[in-house]
């Protein structure tokens, strides 16, 4: 089945998280990904789970940047790439002489992204960090607090996996601009505002009301949130404004006493719902609490395991997962009636391809 970047190559010089997860989805879609490793190959490699399902479907090619003869090779390799990544610190890619600058030299409708922790500019651009760091800059480990108070950040590379996606959005806009202009583009992506970007709503309401934000039970909606139940196990309700959702709670819970309360209200007694809350949901198991979800149409669910996600009937329907080789893989989310998205190839073996792209640019090794 037709794939819809078919007709795109990618030249990726990314490592760890944001880059690979951002050329992952584009191979996905058909790119062809051409991973550039220093002759020691990707660092990340020997995470091998993680970097094997972020890097399916791609090519690997050796160069030292560092060396002229290898940069003599990346000049002529440009001439035929569509889209360049890479998720140094600002100024190394001038120094390695794989700048935007340098290499639309050579290709004038080249599309470029950079991915670093805080962009090109300002007075963090060269400062190091990770995951951890962008989240607590950002201002969204405020929101996640133990219950000693300490901020808990999230075992999810929330910064990471979101960078890595706008920036597969970014590339996808700059294509169509492309095919519209025939004008390559710089994109200068911080991770750090990624982040930002999702706390829109409620940095908006600190500006424009001056109300600070404060989430004690993930969110001030006494309704929204995680117990626990008879098993010990723990339970998502997920009721926000809607109260037909309430009312079908209530009268399967047994809180007869709360029935008919609006939203507003709920909001008001938010210590007394979630005190209420926490008493019923103690009283049965959770896969009782999943049956009654499910029969009386209330936004709840378990909180599953991995394990059991592998197993989900919804995920297995949906086929979900593919296995090339011995690795398994999570399928892109979207399904297309008419193009396939599905991952096809393994990840490469360090510099596995070197050969097969020396040939296609007539150079032996």
């Amino acid at each position: 089945m037709l794939k819809p970047l078919s007709n795109i190559t990618i030249l990726d010089f990314t490592v760890n998280v944001p880059g690979p997860f951002c050329t992952t989805i584009l191979a996905d879609l058909g790119a062809r990904v051409i991973k550039v490793e220093p002759p020691g190959g990707d660092p990340f490699r020997h995470e091998q789970d993680m970097w094997n399902n972020l890097n399916r479907g791609k090519e690997s090619i050796v160069l030292n940047l560092k060396s002229a003869g290898d940069r003599k090779i990346l000049a002529r390799l440009i001439q035929n790439i569509d889209v360049v990544l890479e998720g140094w610190r600002p100024g190394v890619s001038e120094r390695l002489g794989a700048a935007y600058p340098t290499l639309s030299k050579v290709k004038a409708d080249l599309i470029y992204c950079s991915i670093s922790g805080f962009g090109q500019e300002g007075p963090w651009r060269n400062r190091p960090g990770h995951d951890i760091n962008y989240l607590a800059l950002s201002g969204l480990l405020s929101l996640y607090h133990h219950m000693d108070g300490r901020p808990w950040p999230p075992s999810l590379l929330l910064s990471d996996l979101t960078s890595g996606l706008y920036a597969s959005i970014m590339v996808l806009a700059a294509i169509n601009s492309r095919n519209e202009t025939g004008n390559g583009t710089y994109i200068d992506l911080s991770m750090t505002e990624t982040v930002l970007s999702l706390l829109g709503p409620e940095l908006s309401r600190i500006n424009s009301l001056n109300q600070p934000v404060s989430y004690p039970n993930v969110t001030h909606i006494p309704t929204y949130g995680l117990f626990q139940c008879s098993d010990g196990k723990w339970f998502s309700l997920g009721i926000v404004h809607e109260d037909h959702f309430w009312d079908r709670f209530c009268a399967v819970s047994g809180l007869s006493e709360l029935l008919g309360m609006k939203f507003n209200k709920r909001l008001e007694n938010r210590q007394l719902i979630i005190g209420k809350l926490n008493e019923v949901f103690a009283t049965l198991p959770a896969h009782k609490w999943e049956e009654w979800s499910l029969n009386e149409d209330i936004p709840g669910a378990i909180v599953v395991d991995l394990e059991d996600t592998l197993c989900s009937p919804q995920f297995s329907s949906r086929e979900a997962f593919s296995k090339i080789g011995r690795n398994s893989f999570v399928k892109q989310p979207a399904r297309f009636s008419t193009l396939s998205v599905d991952p096809e190839k393994e990840p490469p073996k360090l510099g596995e391809h070197t050969d097969l792209i020396m040939e296609e640019l007539g150079q032996s090794c």
